[in-house]
């Protein structure tokens, strides 16, 4: 499950222990003091260190242990708030102009979501599971496979679109088809049955999905992603009306952030993804009749040139990089 390593899981983690191991020495001293400090029970004069029922040890009292009680409750709860604070800073600090984040645009609207790429993102399946390579930059479209049931080449962009076939003796292919980094593409590879086998997608900067679509957002592995958010009106048509409060929320990081109505600027969210999957998206305010329909999902995949291994950003052997993300 995704979320067992988030910054909030591994606080709740941390918080559960703490909470154990105070609630064992507490309670353990409070049920030891009732069972032989209750009524009733005569005391012990044997010692002089004894402990009357309804009066207060002034004469004799134990100074070290008394302060560690005070000092050690007070060092916990200082490094419980450090934890919280350093979860806070984990996930609402963020730079936007960092070159090693991606930049998303968040609308909610009545009742689906809108997610608008503000950078662009090129992507394919992982060809070591596949046997399937897409490689698509300048004027060639070009396809290797050693995957013996890959059979078709489909692709599209912006709204034109062709299909090739792969050749069975090299598993290779090569379209004179020009990339242009400003356009939605698409490269599926099937089998004779018409099964896909291997996607690539490059999704420009600017292009917007919608969940109204059954689109699901896709986002990079091992990268962090910033989330812009705002809540707008589906049309213009009532310009007295700016919305309602819808609540992104990702179930599987552990996060979610309210879409306010009438902030120019939005609000803020940041998350960071190593699994790859699909997972879902919800919202956690309710925003009228039809708040049930405010779902979708979010895709994480490996960029082009990496996968989603535990060290960020690996490169695929013999891969330059260049790929088609401008």
């Amino acid at each position: 499950m995704v979320a067992e390593d988030t910054v909030f899981s591994v606080l709740y983690d941390k918080f559960m222990f703490w909470s154990i191991l105070v609630g064992i020495f507490t309670f353990g001293w409070m049920f030891l003091a009732m069972i032989r400090y209750r009524d009733g029970v005569e005391p012990d004069t044997t010692h002089l260190d004894h402990i009357e029922v309804g009066s207060f040890p002034v004469d004799r009292h134990h100074t070290t242990l008394e302060v560690f009680f005070y000092v050690l409750p007070t060092l916990i709860v200082a490094w419980l708030v450090v934890l919280a604070l350093s979860s806070n800073v984990a996930v609402w600090t963020f730079d936007a102009d960092d070159e090693d984040v991606h930049n998303m645009e968040i609308t909610g609207k009545q009742w689906f979501w809108e997610y608008k790429y503000q950078d662009s993102l090129t992507w394919e399946d992982d060809p070591s599971l596949t046997g399937i390579d897409v490689t698509w930059s300048g004027t060639t479209l070009s396809v290797a496979s050693t995957n013996p049931e890959a059979v078709n080449i489909s692709w599209s962009k912006d709204g034109t679109s062709g299909t090739g076939v792969l050749d069975q003796l090299t598993g290779l292919e090569e379209l004179d088809e020009v990339f242009n980094p400003f356009l939605y593409s698409t490269v599926h590879v099937t089998d004779a049955e018409g099964t896909l086998l291997h996607t690539w997608m490059h999704i420009p900067a600017n292009h917007v999905f919608s969940s109204a679509l059954g689109e699901d957002m896709i986002l990079p592995c091992d990268q962090q992603v910033i989330f812009e958010m705002h809540s707008k009106p589906h049309d213009d048509s009532n310009p007295n009306y700016v919305g309602v409060q819808h609540s992104f929320w990702l179930p599987e990081w552990g996060v979610k952030e309210d879409l306010v109505p009438g902030i120019e600027g939005g609000t803020y969210m940041t998350i960071m993804a190593d699994d790859p999957g699909t997972y879902p998206i919800r919202c956690a305010e309710y925003c009228g009749n039809q708040h049930s329909l405010m779902i979708g999902q979010v895709s994480i995949v490996a960029a082009e040139g990496t996968d989603c291994s535990t060290d960020t950003g690996v490169k695929k052997s013999g891969d330059d990089g260049d790929g088609g993300d401008y």
